[in-house]
Protein backbone atom coordinates (compact mmCIF):
# COMPACT_ATOMS: atom_id res chain seq x y z
CA UNK A 1 0.00 0.00 0.00
CA UNK A 2 1.73 3.34 -1.12
CA UNK A 3 2.61 6.02 1.76
CA UNK A 4 2.15 9.70 1.87
CA UNK A 5 -0.86 11.90 0.63
CA UNK A 6 -3.13 9.86 -1.80
CA UNK A 7 -4.96 13.05 -2.86
CA UNK A 8 -2.25 15.64 -3.12
CA UNK A 9 -3.21 20.14 -3.55
CA UNK A 10 -0.86 22.57 -4.32
CA UNK A 11 -2.38 25.84 -2.68
CA UNK A 12 -2.70 28.60 -5.14
CA UNK A 13 -0.05 30.75 -3.09
CA UNK A 14 2.82 27.80 -3.96
CA UNK A 15 1.75 27.16 -7.74
CA UNK A 16 1.83 31.27 -8.52
CA UNK A 17 5.72 31.22 -7.48
CA UNK A 18 6.50 28.22 -7.84
CA UNK A 19 8.88 29.34 -10.79
CA UNK A 20 10.13 33.17 -10.54
CA UNK A 21 11.04 34.34 -14.05
CA UNK A 22 14.56 35.56 -14.09
CA UNK A 23 13.92 38.56 -16.51
CA UNK A 24 11.61 41.73 -17.32
CA UNK A 25 9.65 39.67 -20.46
CA UNK A 26 6.03 39.43 -19.89
CA UNK A 27 4.88 36.93 -22.81
CA UNK A 28 3.66 33.67 -21.53
CA UNK A 29 5.95 31.48 -21.31
CA UNK A 30 5.54 27.70 -22.96
CA UNK A 31 4.40 25.06 -21.72
CA UNK A 32 7.15 22.79 -22.66
CA UNK A 33 10.88 23.61 -22.24
CA UNK A 34 13.69 22.82 -24.60
CA UNK A 35 16.66 21.45 -23.66
CA UNK A 36 20.13 20.88 -25.81
CA UNK A 37 23.24 20.11 -24.73
CA UNK A 38 26.46 22.76 -25.53
CA UNK A 39 29.98 21.94 -25.98
CA UNK A 40 32.42 21.95 -23.25
CA UNK A 41 33.69 24.96 -23.25
CA UNK A 42 30.42 26.64 -24.08
CA UNK A 43 28.63 25.08 -21.16
CA UNK A 44 31.70 26.41 -18.93
CA UNK A 45 30.89 29.68 -19.16
CA UNK A 46 27.18 29.63 -20.14
CA UNK A 47 26.78 27.50 -16.67
CA UNK A 48 28.86 30.74 -14.51
CA UNK A 49 26.51 33.15 -16.04
CA UNK A 50 24.41 34.54 -12.73
CA UNK A 51 21.22 34.60 -14.37
CA UNK A 52 21.88 31.89 -17.23
CA UNK A 53 18.17 31.47 -18.00
CA UNK A 54 17.94 34.90 -18.49
CA UNK A 55 20.69 35.08 -21.18
CA UNK A 56 19.74 31.91 -23.01
CA UNK A 57 16.06 33.05 -23.32
CA UNK A 58 17.42 36.66 -24.74
CA UNK A 59 19.74 35.25 -26.97
CA UNK A 60 17.91 32.61 -28.38
CA UNK A 61 14.71 34.89 -28.65
CA UNK A 62 17.26 37.24 -30.66
CA UNK A 63 18.16 34.69 -32.98
CA UNK A 64 14.80 33.30 -33.36
CA UNK A 65 13.33 36.51 -34.40
CA UNK A 66 15.92 37.52 -36.66
CA UNK A 67 16.46 34.06 -38.41
CA UNK A 68 13.33 32.23 -38.04
CA UNK A 69 10.63 35.35 -37.98
CA UNK A 70 11.97 37.67 -40.20
CA UNK A 71 13.11 40.30 -37.72
CA UNK A 72 9.96 40.68 -35.64
CA UNK A 73 9.30 42.69 -32.79
CA UNK A 74 7.17 41.93 -29.17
Amino acid sequence: MPKGNPDPVMPPKFVANRFKRSDETTEELAERNIQFRLTKSVDKVVRALPDRSAWLRRVVTEAAKLELMGDQED
